[in-house]
């Protein structure tokens, strides 16, 4: 089991360095793919296809060796700019463009390597934030519980799309909208599959869904704060990860500095502020960007200006994480996976 690290930079100089981390810290960095967003791996674990958010995006496919080596194998243009997300299904590796608005679809071949491109998604419109929704910025893609749609969240235009999935092409199956502004960046489904939780970046909120897997129907159903009453100041939620179990939900503030932590209630109805583990006190100094469990069940955060990657135990009657001091150096560390 590897942890392995993505990079992002503000600066002028693009962040260079995939980490790799085994079980006794820091075991190499991979140099050759600029601002490396986000990485998945293949089902065989043997392939790691890394976004790469750069002017002209481009998507990696890189060989991972048993001992966590990395050599990369193919390298493809993204049809578009900022490549953000990756994702593998059904045979097929779905990359996501923010800052030019694509879902892009490209075949995997018998050994894993992407084939040339079979399907762009455009999306198109706008959003009354006028710095960051001044076109669209599709986030992630997500793959319903039936594996037969994919849904999107454009933080550009406040609508959470519904693809139909065929196994070779996507088709638009519905669409809501999340609220004027609220900047919808990723989402995750409540392991029932009935509920949907969406985690929207411009107004620190979690809109929370209700799904239908077998008609793909979609609807809005109530929405939670980020952030506890009274606390002011500029905040961006970047990631949302459930507990295990789906009785916890946790959300990474920028801005705040912390990590919020929601009880699900009702099924996956409702959430409730459970409490916010602070990891800074002053805006911008730590910027937790990305959270990840392990395997021995600690929720890893990685802190992009902090420059670390920090492991927590969680309560297992509260669901409350603990601060440590077992931090690990990681340069511009934005995204983590296990694997």
């Amino acid at each position: 089991m590897h942890m392995f690290v993505g990079g992002y930079s503000w600066a002028e100089t693009p962040a260079r360095g995939l980490s790799v981390i085994g079980d006794g810290g820091l075991v190499r960095s991979f140099t050759e793919i600029p601002q490396p967003f986000h990485c998945t791996l293949s089902p065989s674990g043997h392939t790691l296809y890394v976004a790469s958010n750069v002017p002209e995006g481009r998507i990696h496919a890189v060989t991972v060796s048993a001992d966590g080596t990395l050599i990369e194998r193919a390298s493809q243009p993204a049809e578009g700019a900022g490549t953000v997300h990756t994702l593998v299904h059904d045979g097929h590796l779905f990359a996501t463009n923010h800052d030019s608005g694509e879902v892009v679809v490209f075949p995997l071949g018998e050994d894993e390597s992407p084939g040339p491109v079979c399907q762009v998604i455009r999306h198109t419109g706008s959003g009354p934030n006028s710095l960051s929704q001044q076109g669209p910025h599709p986030h992630m893609t997500l793959p319903d519980p039936t594996g037969s749609r994919l849904l999107v969240p454009d933080k550009g235009t406040d609508w959470l799309h519904v693809y139909r999935w065929d196994g070779a092409r996507l088709s638009p199956h519905s669409q809501v909208h999340l609220g004027s502004g609220h900047g919808p960046r990723q989402a995750v489904f409540h392991p029932g599959g009935r509920h949907l939780y969406v985690v929207n970046e411009l107004v620190s909120s979690v809109t929370i869904c209700g799904y239908e897997p077998a008609s793909g129907a979609l609807w809005t159903c109530g929405a939670a704060a980020t952030l506890p009453e009274g606390a002011d100041g500029w905040n961006a939620p970047s990631a949302i990860l459930l507990s295990p179990g789906g009785e916890h939900l946790y959300v990474a503030n920028r801005g705040h500095e912390s990590i919020a932590v929601l009880e699900v209630k009702d099924g996956g109805a409702v959430l409730e502020p459970a409490g916010w583990l602070r990891l800074g006190e002053e805006p911008l100094s730590v910027m937790p960007w990305d959270l990840a469990w392990d395997p021995a069940g600690r929720l890893n955060v990685a802190n992009q200006t902090a420059g670390t990657v920090l492991p927590l135990p969680v309560d297992p009657a509260t669901g409350l994480p603990e601060l440590s001091d077992a931090a690990i150096k990681v340069p511009d560390a934005a995204f983590l996976l296990f694997g």
